[in-house]
């Protein structure tokens, strides 16, 4: 040790000198450290116990990332954004791996359907000072520029425009541009729907091309798409599905109904559909029908999940009805089945539903709260013959809840059930519980319960196998179980079976593809309906308007039945029909000149087809036999204006029945008509 007391005093001075100045420059360094300019400061984060500084060796220090701040990043949080990079706080700066770190966020995002979503390297901050590195990340998720539209020569660009799930300066979702597509097709107006995003370099924002292709919905005499040669309606009147290309659906009508062996009845029908109300996503629809019988209303509210992102709908209705309740048995003598009695009902319906949804766009639960009162009174006016019909008059009101799950996405086809227009199947599963109770303390005649299970299933395998199965089991019930239903329908689809493509699109046409071309489909479909303590009050029908082609309209009935059909669809195309088609334009734009200026293309579509039917029917005195079945076989031809809005399915098939007990065996049955679906 250096004893001081042995030192003159001059140096013993200049030593206490050095000693001070040594500690001043020790704390004036050690404050000056700690000194970062204003904008770094501003930007820098509080360091967490989790985050302690390194033992650093060497010049590493000035390395060392200091801070690091996250910015543009509005769809996700900045915990879920650090938690994908490697650089952070008081790790060593490294470009490479800031770079990775870049490549990792973007991966993230499109993965997440933010397809433009980028770093924008121009924006990265990295300033050094002596004790490390401040760092500054801006995050372009692809913000929306500008919507352009085009295809709408009759829809006013904001009806189209307000079916968009986003708008200028919103973020770009693959997810909202495709159920934006989903929305745009189902409209009874649109035929076709593209959206495309393109990134525009200037201005650095996504740019959206929207293009439609428009159905001619033409204000013209129409045909109601239940007319046939086994019973249906003639229909005169006026229906425009998109009033001043706003979107609205107005209808009036006079309508002659006919049923084989029943009186014609007219009547005059009048509904207005209209979207949107006040720009909210409120949809009203009412109608007025006129009977001999009486007058029908009916008064609908409703507000639709429209998009899968919505939390909540509701729905309410109102409505009058007069009508006919018909009870058919076998007539002992001919053994045909005969109309034994004919009710009038009248029935007054007031109810109301309210759902709320939790979950995301794929998968959610809801839970909703629901009312319904409706009274029927029923009044005999002919009776044939002795029969076991007995229907109740009720004044019923219920008071229940519903709980459901879904999962759901959209798979794009066609000609499964339109002709030609592109349609959305519906992929994935919806189940949902309902349980109401019905008491005298609100009005309802007496005290029961009601319990529905309903549960649908979609699915695909590729892009050409496609199912769809429904599964519906109601009961009513007191002390003891009253009644019940139970039904169940399936169907498969092979589409495109050879592998040949699209042969039409409704905003291209036909494809060039030789003289002839085709598109090939296998449909199977299953259906049946059991019910059980339901004698008297309601019945099952079979015949060919359920599905059992080749028999009468209802031919037999029962208390249970099932109908398995197979059929093979052949959708023509090529050179040949693409020219009918251009013929038809033609004749049509001769026509139609006077009304309008440009050209009226209707996209006509046809079918030929081949197909067998299975059915079975029975009840409590007849039990099942799989050696009993009623069925048929046959062919048709069928078509359809893919460009006309709400055209109906023109059908003329010749079927043949394989078990008619009142007919020789191998008798044909001509059918002709215009349905709604194929």
């Amino acid at each position: 040790m250096v004893n001081f007391g042995n030192i003159g005093p001059p140096l013993r001075t200049l030593c206490l000198i050095v000693v001070f100045g040594i500690g001043i420059q020790v704390e004036i360094s050690s404050e000056t450290s700690d000194v970062t300019p204003q904008n770094v400061i501003e930007a820098s984060e509080t360091v967490t116990a989790s985050e302690a500084p390194k033992v650093v060796l060497g010049n590493e220090a000035d390395h060392i990332v200091r801070s690091l701040v996250i910015r543009g990043n509005n769809s996700f949080s900045e915990q879920q954004i650090r938690a994908l990079m490697q650089t952070d706080v008081w790790s060593i700066y490294d470009e490479m791996v800031l770079a990775a770190d870049f490549e990792a966020i973007q991966r993230f995002y499109k993965a997440k359907g933010y397809r433009f979503a980028r770093v924008d390297t121009t924006q990265v901050s990295v300033k050094k000072f002596a004790d490390g590195v401040y760092l500054g990340i801006e995050i372009d998720e692809g913000i929306i520029g500008e919507i352009t539209l085009s295809g709408n020569k009759k829809t006013k660009q904001e009806v189209i425009l307000r079916e968009l799930l986003f708008e200028v300066g919103d973020i770009y979702v693959a997810a909202d541009k495709e159920e934006s597509e989903q929305i745009l097709r189902d409209k009874a107006y649109i035929g076709a729907a593209r959206i495309d995003p393109l990134r525009d370099e200037n201005s650095n924002t996504v740019a959206i091309h929207v293009n439609v292709t428009e159905l001619w919905s033409p204000p013209l005499p129409s045909i109601d798409p239940a007319l046939n040669s086994q019973g249906g309606t003639f229909l005169l009147g006026l229906r425009e599905s998109n009033v001043f290309g706003s979107g609205h659906d107005t209808e009036v009508r006079y309508q002659r109904i006919s049923e084989i062996g029943e009186k014609t009845k007219s009547l005059l029908t009048w509904k207005y559909s209209m979207p949107r109300v006040v720009g909210s996503h409120w949809n009203f629809d009412g109608a007025y029908i006129q009977k001999r019988e009486g007058d029908s209303w009916a008064i609908l509210f409703d507000r639709p999940q429209y998009t899968l992102k919505s939390r909540w709908s509701a729905r309410f209705t109102l409505s009058e009805s007069v009508g006919d309740f018909l009870w058919f048995e076998m007539d002992p003598f001919t053994h045909k089945l005969k109309r034994t009695d004919r009710f009038e009902i009248s029935s007054q319906r007031v109810s109301g539903r309210i759902r709320r949804y939790f979950g995301d766009r794929e998968r959610q639960n809801y839970i909703g709260l629901w009312a319904t009162s409706r009274r029927l009174q029923h009044e005999l006016i002919e009776k044939e013959f002795p029969s076991t019909a007995d229907p109740s008059n009720r004044d019923i009101n219920l008071v229940g809840m519903t709980v459901g799950r879904k999962h759901t996405t959209y798979h794009k086809t066609q000609f499964i059930r339109r002709m030609g227009r592109e349609e959305v199947f519906l992929v994935g599963s919806e189940y949902a519980f309902s349980l109401g109770h019905a008491s005298p303390l609100y009005g309802s005649d007496r005290s029961e319960s009601y319990a529905n299970f309903v549960g649908n299933l979609g699915w695909t395998r590729g892009n050409r196998v496609l199912g769809l199965t429904l599964i519906d089991i109601i009961t009513n019930f007191t002390t003891r179980i009253e009644n019940s239903a139970f039904q169940a329908r399936t169907s498969w689809y092979y589409t495109d079976v050879f592998n040949t493509g699209d042969i039409y699109t409704v905003d291209k046409g036909f494809r060039k593809n030789g003289f002839l071309d085709f598109y090939q489909i296998f449909v199977a479909e299953f259906k049946t309906r059991l019910e059980f303590g339901w004698q008297g009050e309601s019945q099952v029908l079979l015949g060919a308007f359920n599905g059992l082609r080749g028999y009468d309209y209802r031919q037999f009935s029962g208390e249970k039945m099932m109908v398995l059909r197979l059929e093979s669809r052949t959708v023509c195309g090529g050179t040949l029909f693409r020219k009918l088609d251009d013929g038809i334009e033609a004749v049509a734009t001769f026509i139609a000149k006077p009304f309008i200026k440009r050209s009226v293309n209707l996209g006509l579509i046809l079918s030929a087809t081949a197909f067998t039917d299975i059915g079975y029917i029975w009840n409590g005195n007849h039990t099942f036999n799989l050696m009993e079945p009623k069925r048929s076989i046959g062919f048709g031809l069928r078509g359809g204006f893919a460009k006309v809005s709400n055209a109906g399915i023109l059908r003329l098939e010749f079927a043949f029945p394989l078990d008619d007990p009142s007919s020789p065996p191998f008798k044909q049955m001509l059918f002709w008509g215009v349905e709604s679906t194929f």
